[in-house]
């Protein structure tokens, strides 16, 4: 087939940009290569169901205080009157986060009794959290016979302190625990305005039994804390370490490579962390975090002898399955405490 030279002319003209074109997207194609390899794994991405992040895995204990913006009612408190001792029907709940009073914000015990001494009679308009809503009252006062000074008649605490496990730690310090929130009396996470992480020791155990959960008995080995929170919510407590140097990195499966089966936790019992079998009876299809994802039965003759199954503080105990992180554990069934629930790691590392 013959071509005029203009029609050569067009044709060979397309063929050169076909193949500027075609060599054009195999360098792209090397250079995203190159781009990936060079990232580091702790935060190096793939797609559909294979890992999507590599940290160090915790199964050490750690202490946490929580500060809320304001002072947190834990419930009400006798009053020393020229009556006598009196407690008064309060309006507060146990939970109920007091943030100002008469549009002064109180972070302290001392923080109220400053502003109630400025009040000028028996009554004070409080702005109180409680869950999700934020309500106004007006609070009639108590004064206490001794000091003359004005009471609400309310025991209360300016901080939640808690022990609990680390699940991962990244390459950054930032790490997640518990897997669920620590939450008030009321129900929800505290609201986190400050908080602090500190090293903490194991001093014991209360062993589990059917009807009664168990519990690690930790102590804070030091005031001084090694990291701060940032986060408080459904899915655990999330904070960076001051200075961390973790060992072997470990990668983190997705939820939906997770498998019914053997698996593995690490925990700290006494005072080194170690590994025990479980097994995953159920695991559950979820679009949406949530801290009871899987159900796990402890099989490690060693952690039911010592501590009859899963107890408190273990929450957040690294799950392992064929050498991945695939959660962590969240809670125990009251029934029987070999058994508990744990959250998909992913859910956490979204945070």
């Amino acid at each position: 087939m013959a071509y005029s030279f203009a029609e050569f002319a067009t044709l060979n003209s397309m063929m050169y940009v076909s193949g500027r074109k075609k060599y054009t997207i195999i360098a792209f194609c090397l250079l995203l290569v190159l781009f990936f390899q060079s990232m580091p794994a702790g935060v190096r991405q793939t797609f559909g169901n294979e890992p999507c992040a590599y940290v160090y895995a915790g199964g050490f204990p750690i202490g946490l205080v929580i500060k809320p913006k304001g002072v947190i009612v834990v419930g009400a408190a006798p009053v020393e009157t020229e009556l006598g001792n009196v407690l008064v029907k309060t309006p507060f709940m146990s939970g109920d986060i007091i943030e100002n009073i008469n549009g002064t914000a109180v972070n302290t015990a001392e923080d109220i009794r400053a502003v109630l001494s400025e009040v000028p009679d028996m009554t004070a308009q409080v702005r109180v959290r409680r869950g999700t809503s934020v309500l106004e009252m007006d609070v009639s006062l108590i004064k206490e016979d001794l000091t003359g000074e004005k009471r609400l008649g309310l025991q209360i605490r300016e901080n939640v302190a808690g022990v609990g496990t680390v699940t991962y730690v990244k390459q950054d310090g930032s790490f997640g625990c518990l897997g669920h929130p620590i939450g008030l009396e009321s129900g929800g996470p505290v609201p986190l305005s400050d908080g602090a992480s500190f090293v903490c020791k194991i001093m014991g155990v209360n062993k589990g039994l059917r009807g009664k959960a168990g519990e690690l008995k930790g102590a804070f080995a030091s005031s001084t804390a090694n990291g701060s929170l940032y986060k408080n919510c459904q899915s655990g407590v999330y904070g960076k370490f001051d200075d961390f140097k973790g060992g072997e990195l470990i990668e983190v499966a997705h939820r939906k490579s997770i498998a019914v089966g053997k698996a593995t936790i690490l925990a700290t019992i006494g005072d080194k962390t170690e590994e025990y079998g479980i097994e995953i009876i159920k695991t559950a299809a979820q679009n949406s975090a949530s801290d009871k994802s899987m159900i796990v039965r402890v099989t490690d003759k060693r952690l039911i002898g010592i501590t009859g199954g899963i107890v408190q503080g273990m929450s957040g105990s690294p799950i392992l399955q064929n050498g991945k992180l695939i959660g962590a554990i969240t809670h125990v069934f009251i029934s029987d405490p070999t058994k508990g629930y744990g959250i998909y790691a992913d859910w956490m590392l979204e945070n």
